[in-house]
């Protein structure tokens, strides 16, 4: 008798470690937030009593002016890359935004003093406050796209609080004292940068491919990104209207406050809950988030949505957690595709801006959807119209693969089986290829692997030599044989070999990895995990270079063995060393 045949394989778990916090990133983006929502949601009735008349000439030219900036990011980056070409400049592009963050807020105090003035004082706070807004959100977006997205989706749900809690603050303190509220106002701005200066050190200064891109086809990948992001738009343009709307004559600072703090206690549970459970892509909480704002929006048409408290709980909240969501879909496209941020948030998070742009204009008295705002059915009627529409459209992974323009080093492989006819055509290694060059930093020691001698380098990490640069390597003349019957005389030493220089090393090294994340599509930390490991590092070693926990450590160098195909260090030593780089 035959008996069965019984295989049993045994498999690590693919799960993601929960992330590391940041608490510069999550303070700095609540403060962020919390500045922006000052003016959207409470300045005009506590700060700027003028701005109640003045408020759709402030919405139109902040958001226009925005939404225009984000834009010109995507597609004027090349044009523009001096001016981010050392970290002086970027810091002096921060700088100058928060410097029109704060005109905003002393043009809105200049506009209530004189109420002659108000009109072209409210124009120009309303493009300063978008200009600053867009350039300081950009570098938010810059240091969200180099984390992973278990980090992305942590930090964002953390900073929705932090922003409650400022301005709920601001609230309470402004209504009894108005100045105080224009002081913290004005104080915002530089305390977000001293936060966003201080992240970006961390996160971003310190990374060797921070800046290694991938290019894309412009209108493929705008439409992509674009689409969903108009469409969301016009829904978080309704949302915002509705909730000004619900802010009576006799307005209740606490009432509000409440209201708030409670809607963003909401977003942060169900953004970590849906991290927790259904992380398996970057749209991982538009599948939980969804039911939930539908569900909190259909109840405006119930007798629940009369209560103030309860009305404006759900419409903060569902704007919280659908702007929430946007936020980690855009920094994960970036991370994962490793897309440069400029073009994914400025084509997302610009068509954004423009899509509530047009919600908040087409949801004014004698519009369209002038009815909305004091009609609980109209808006539950309308959010599930869109909601459904808005996730129909978003992107699948397939989809962002087809819009990346993948050349030499990064084909567009189908399935495994190209990988691995593209891997059989790599040069054969020749002899030569004995000895495997592992750069190390200063102090390190030689090492050996598997029998093999390791030759160990010292690259500069900060130093990259110009695309396209060779490093010489000159013939090394052997002497001519004396006449026999001449005495022969000593050997002539051998001409020194043209030795590298360490930029040259570093550069042509960095290339090689760079060969190789641009073929296996790695992301943005992965392809620094692949640098590392490449250069002989553990694990240890990777998660104090990275500031990540040691859970994710593991999780990117399992990823990374999988998309190589590779089963140890030594192997992927050897791949990034067969790759050809001019």
């Amino acid at each position: 008798m035959k008996l069965p045949y019984i295989k049993v394989e045994y498999r690590e778990e693919e799960t993601e470690a929960p992330g590391k916090m940041s608490p510069a990133l999550i303070v700095g983006f609540g403060l962020h937030w919390a500045w922006v929502y000052l003016l959207m949601f409470n300045g005009q009735i506590i700060l700027f009593p003028q701005a109640a008349s003045m408020q759709a000439l402030l919405a139109v030219t902040s958001g226009a002016a925005m939404a225009l900036t984000l834009l010109l990011y995507a597609l004027c980056l090349k044009q523009a890359r001096v001016l981010f070409a050392t970290p002086f400049a970027i810091r002096r592009n921060r700088f100058g935004a928060a410097v029109l963050m704060v005109a905003t807020v002393v043009l809105c105090l200049v506009g209530n003093g004189l109420p002659a003035a108000a009109a072209p004082c409210f124009a120009v706070a309303g493009v300063a406050s978008g200009v600053g807004t867009a350039v300081l959100l950009m570098s938010f977006g810059v240091s969200f796209s180099v984390c992973d997205l278990p980090t992305i989706a942590l930090c964002t749900a953390l900073s929705v609080p932090v922003s409650a809690i400022v301005l709920t603050g601001s609230l309470m303190v402004a209504a009894v004292v108005a100045p105080v509220g224009a002081v913290v106002c004005l104080a915002l701005p530089f305390l977000e940068l001293l936060c966003l200066n201080r992240c970006s050190a961390d996160l971003v200064d310190k990374l060797e491919f921070a800046y290694l891109t991938m290019p894309v086809k412009m209108g493929t990948f705008a439409a992509l990104v674009g689409i969903p992001s108009v469409v969301f738009g016009l829904l978080l343009g309704v949302l915002r209207t509705c909730a000004l709307a619900t802010l009576p004559i006799g307005y209740e600072p606490r009432l509000f406050a409440g209201a708030l703090f409670a809607a963003s206690l909401a977003t942060c549970a169900a953004l970590i809950l849906a991290m927790l459970t259904l992380r398996k892509s970057r749209n991982f909480a538009f599948r939980m988030l969804i039911p939930l704002m539908a569900a909190l929006l259909g109840l405006l048409a119930t007798p629940a949505g009369a209560d103030d408290f309860f009305r404006a709980f759900a419409l903060l909240g569902s704007y919280f957690m659908l702007e929430s969501c946007l936020w980690m879909m855009y920094a994960d496209i970036a991370q994962n595709y490793r897309v440069s941020a400029f073009t994914t948030f400025g084509f997302g998070h610009g068509l954004l801006s423009m899509g509530s742009l047009a919600g908040f204009l087409l949801i004014q008295p004698g519009e369209v959807l002038g009815f909305v705002p004091g009609d609980g059915s109209a808006l539950a009627v309308l959010a599930l119209v869109i909601l459904p529409l808005g996730f129909s459209v978003l992107p699948n992974g397939a989809e962002m693969r087809s819009s990346l323009a993948r050349g030499r080093f990064c084909p567009s492989f189908a399935h495994e089986t190209d990988i691995e006819d593209f891997m059989r055509d790599l040069p054969a290694p020749t002899a030569d290829d004995a000895v495997v060059a592992v750069p190390v930093e200063e102090g390190d020691e030689g090492v050996t692997v598997s029998g093999q001698a390791v030759v160990a380098e010292t690259p500069a990490p900060s130093a990259v030599d110009a695309p396209g640069t060779t490093p010489a390597t000159a013939p090394v003349p052997q002497p001519a044989p004396a006449p026999a019957s001449l005495t022969p005389e000593p050997p002539a030493p051998p001409m020194p070999q043209a030795a590298e220089t360490p930029a040259q090393t570093a550069g042509r090294f960095k290339r090689k990895c760079a060969a190789v994340a641009d073929t296996f599509l790695l992301s943005r930390k992965e392809t620094e995990v692949l640098f590392l490991l490449a250069k002989g590092r553990n694990s240890a070693a990777i998660q104090e270079n990275l500031y990540i926990s040691a859970g994710t450590a593991n999780t990117h160098m399992r990823h990374i063995y999988r998309k190589l195909d590779v089963h140890s260090q030594h192997e992927l030593i050897d791949l990034v060393e067969s790759m050809d780089v001019d």
